[in-house]
């Protein structure tokens, strides 16, 4: 999967004003406390996108300048939106604090 390859339909904004440094503190979160691995990375110079599985849901978590940071599904089921949904409502209590 490519940047931008996703239906964003069922995209949620995590914080639409989070910087980098937010972007990574819930790359850190995912990744120590929700035992998540990272299975992919794009970068580039307005946008990151970084793949992985939560419960076996293929999510991304995204960063860009313009729109803060969104979980995004990536494929466009019910029931992977209802996970965005699950994950996002946990990692916005995080950006919130920092």
């Amino acid at each position: 999967m490519k940047p931008n390859d996703y239906n964003t339909t069922f995209s949620t904004i995590i914080d639409d004003s989070a910087t980098l440094q937010q972007f990574y503190v819930l790359t850190n979160e995912l990744s120590r406390i929700r035992k998540v691995r990272f299975t992919s990375k794009h970068d580039e110079v307005d946008n990151i996108e970084w793949n992985f599985k939560y419960r076996g849901y293929p999510l991304s978590l995204n960063y860009s300048i313009y729109s803060g940071v969104t979980l995004t599904p990536q494929n466009s089921t019910d029931k992977d939106a209802k996970m965005v949904m699950e994950l996002a409502g946990k990692l916005k209590g995080k950006a919130a604090h920092q």
